[in-house]
This record gives structure tokens, C-alpha cells and sequence, in this order.
């Protein structure tokens, strides 16, 4: 079964995420810096860390802010269903400035800002697995969703498709696509996508070097560099600036979950979640 395309104007993706662990043990790893994203897990099993600290404890209902940074996290046998929201989805289902969640982790059930979405966390799983039962209500219950109202909404798009493309490479390209001064596309990346417009093109062209490394770890970094970058010293400040870590540690690292996750990404291009059936599902032992 599909999900419904009018969810196209709330998320870059929809995902199912399955893990087994044996002997109930834990995994640990982390995730990239990307949009902000809500969590509904069938059993709370998940925690994660920011690199400030600030912490998650294990929660049925989570959500990322958008992420300029990695968050670590640990987890048990785990099922999940998640929806990673891009800018303008935010406006329209969040409605509060997304810098106030920035690099942040908070439990849905607890913040009122998430209120609206607790029922579907109350409902989505039923005892025994059922994937299109699961994607049904998800998919059912955002439909009938009242959208908040955003006057900026085309600019918003216009800023999001032009982060994706690899020849806009400064902020005054980036004014030009979306039609504003940079005064105004200032005021609406911070308002709307969490971060100065600046620090949104850095992370794109890092995270177009991080998906083609792991895609074909053949490239080697040198070869995985995006065209942006003048040279690879300047990509091994990014690495940092981003992951909290260097390339050759972050090579070293057993990571589990975030590199299926980034080739099941890939698949589908442009960085998106968006398979053949409106959503792609990974499953890790």
C-alpha cells in the first residue's frame, strides 16, 4: 500500500526502522545532522545524547529538532516508525520557530508544543507487527490534520529545493532562487529551517560527501569530496564542525544503523525516504 501524496507537503520521508539485538543487548551509534524528525516507537527502547549533553530518555514518542550536529543514541530490539519533516512541514504542522529546537532532543509526551501528535503514538502499534496497518493509521491520521497557516510557504520551498542543488554554493544564490534579500532569507531560514542559511549550505555539501562515501567507500574521502570544497583540510574542518569527530575515527566507527540508513536513503535520491510505496523501511540484526 502507498501512502498518501498530500503527505509530500509535511516530510521528506516516511520510514519504518527494525531492529533486533540479540540476547537483549544494546547497540549503540549515532545519527547525522539532518531535518527534524518525530519518532514513534512501539516500545521505549531508544535513548539519545546531544553533543551539548543535552539527553533522551527512553520515550514512545521523541522528537529531533533540525540538526546541524550527531546525535549518539542507544537502543535495544526496536521498532520504529518515523517521519522526517522538512522546513516548510514544519511551518505547517509545528508552527514554532524551528531554531528554539535546534540540535535538541525532547519527549513528545511531555512538550505541549507536540501535543496534537500524542494520540497517534497512543495508537499506532497494535500487539503483532502489521506494517500497512501501521503506514494506514500514520498515514490517515496526518491527513486529517488541520494545516497551521504559513504566508511564506513558496518561499520555503524555493530555499529547501535550492539547498539540493549542488551549483548553488553561496548564501546570494541562494536569495536569488528564493526571491528575498538576504536580510529576509536570514530571518526565514532561522524561523523556518533552524539555522542561518550559511551554515544550511555547509551542511548539505557535507552531507553529499558523507552519502557518497558510504554508498562506495571505494572513493575513499578524496574521492567522496563534493565539488564545493576547495580542498580536503576544508572538508575535515566540516567533519568536525558536524560530526564531532574526524573522517578516519568516524571510518573506525562500528556503525550499524546510520550507514544502512544513509544508502537506504540514497536509493531513492535527493536524501529523501521516499520509495516505491510513499515510505522505505531498514531492518538491522
Amino acid at each position: 500500500m502507498s501512502s498518501s501524496p498530500g503527505l509530500r507537503r509535511y516530510f521528506a520521508g516516511i520510514f519504518l526502522i527494525e531492529i533486533t539485538v540479540s540476547d537483549g543487548g544494546v547497540i549503540e551509534d549515532f545519527m547525522f545532522p539532518d531535518w527534524a524528525t518525530m519518532r514513534f516507537n512501539q516500545a521505549p527502547v531508544i535513548a539519545g545524547t546531544t553533543r551539548e549533553g543535552g539527553q533522551l530518555g527512553k520515550s514512545r514518542f521523541s522528537v529531533s529538532g533540525p540538526r546541524s550536529q550527531e546525535v549518539n543514541i542507544r537502543t535495544g530490539s526496536l521498532r520504529q516508525w518515523g517521519v522526517l519533516i522538512h522546513p516548510l512541514g514544519w511551518s505547517l504542522l509545528v508552527g514554532k520557530p524551528a531554531h528554539e529546537y535546534a540540535n535538541r532532543l525532547v519527549d513528545g509526551m511531555a512538550d505541549p508544543t507536540f501535543e496534537r501528535f500524542r494520540p497517534l503514538a497512543e495508537m499506532l502499534f497494535s500487539e503483532e507487527p502489521d506494517r500497512d496497518g501501521e503506514l494506514q493509521r500514520l498515514t490517515e491520521f496526518f491527513d486529517g490534520l488541520e494545516p497551521l497557516d504559513e504566508p511564506a510557504a513558496d518561499s520555503i520551498a524555493k530555499v529547501y529545493d535550492a539547498l539540493y542543488d549542488p551549483e548553488v554554493d553561496s548564501v546570494a544564490q541562494l536569495a536569488d532562487v528564493a526571491g528575498l534579500s538576504r536580510r529576509s532569507l536570514e530571518r526565514l531560514c532561522r524561523r523556518t529551517f533552524g539555522f542561518p542559511p550559511k551554515l544550511l549550505l555547509r551542511r548539505q555539501r557535507f552531507l553529499r560527501s558523507l552519502t557518497d562515501f558510504t554508498v562506495d567507500p571505494s572513493l575513499k574521502w578524496i574521492g567522496a569530496l563534493d565539488a564545493a570544497y576547495h580542498d580536503q583540510a576544508q572538508f575535515v574542518r566540516d567533519f568536525r564542525h558536524f560530526m564531532g569527530m574526524t573522517p578516519s575515527e568516524y571510518g573506525q566507527r562500528y556503525k550499524p544503523v546510520v550507514e544502512p540508513v544513509i544508502r537506504e536513503r540514497a536509493r531513492y535520491g535527493r536524501e529523501n525516504l521516499w520509495g516505491s510505496d510513499g515510505m522505505a523501511s531498514l531492518a538491522c540484526t
